[in-house]
């Protein structure tokens, strides 16, 4: 008999539960809308997630959102932004379950922040994370300067990076994204009008099937990214709460 071809990894739905976390300068920023406004950031995130154009169908579901208030051990704030998102992946660290069915287990972390966050040369980074780290529960984990309702577009930015894609600008886009170009999509290394029919381009398509495809969907203790919601709805807190990270 004709052998059945095997599945691609990366045609399976994806549920990445991830966990939203607010700072101080937030809260006083937003006030009592702070809530709402990140379930709606986060909403728009996840629609652009759902493009055809990714060719991977991955659902973002926000399962927990901790909102930092005056003395709660958050992680230590500061411009650069390198350090911040360090602090951060540190911090966020300790309040992950490895336990997948926990409804305290997280497959990524992502933190909004007022504070200006600075690169190398100038202060106009409006996000960071490092490349390659879904589900790697030690680094799986990005920072966002929010800006505004556009501030979705640069928190799914940050998730492709968690998901292995490169800018669209690198060399090893060029020859995939031919005609289409780096700076229409969105993987551009400079936040611009995107092309509503191809939000993400070739080359990000093509790098997160294949980090999928060769298993690198993984958390600990060799589980992949789950193939159904998570059980709960998602839940909203408020902290200083009794399972604060220690200092």
């Amino acid at each position: 008999p004709v052998p059945r071809p095997r599945q691609r990894f990366a045609s399976v739905p994806r549920y990445v539960e991830t966990l939203v976390v607010a700072d101080e300068s937030m809260a006083r920023f937003h006030g009592p809308g702070l809530e709402r406004y990140l379930l709606t950031v986060m909403a728009t995130a996840a629609k652009a997630f759902r493009h055809a154009s990714l060719a991977n169908p991955v659902e973002l579901l926000v399962t927990r959102l901790l909102v930092l208030g005056p003395g709660t051990p958050g992680p230590p704030v500061t411009s650069n932004a390198a350090q911040m998102l360090r602090n951060f992946c540190e911090w966020q660290r300790d309040l992950n379950d490895p336990d997948e069915d926990s409804p305290r287990h997280f497959d990524t972390a992502i933190l909004f922040t007022r504070q200006d966050l600075c690169g190398a040369a100038t202060c106009n980074t409006l996000g960071m994370a490092d490349v390659g780290t879904a589900c790697n529960p030690e680094r799986s984990c990005s920072i966002v300067e929010d800006d505004g309702l556009q501030s979705a577009f640069t928190a799914a930015h940050e998730l492709g990076h968690v998901f292995n894609m490169l800018h669209d600008d690198s060399k090893a886009c060029e020859e995939l994204n031919g005609h289409a170009g780096a700076s229409r999509h969105m993987m551009a290394p400079v936040m611009s009008s995107m092309d509503p029919e191809e939000t993400w381009s070739p080359c990000s398509a093509r790098f997160i099937t294949d980090f999928l495809d060769n298993g690198h969907g993984r958390i600990r203790r060799g589980a992949t990214l789950r193939q159904e919601p998570a059980p709960l709805a998602p839940g909203i807190q408020r902290w200083p709460s009794s399972d604060a990270p220690r200092a």
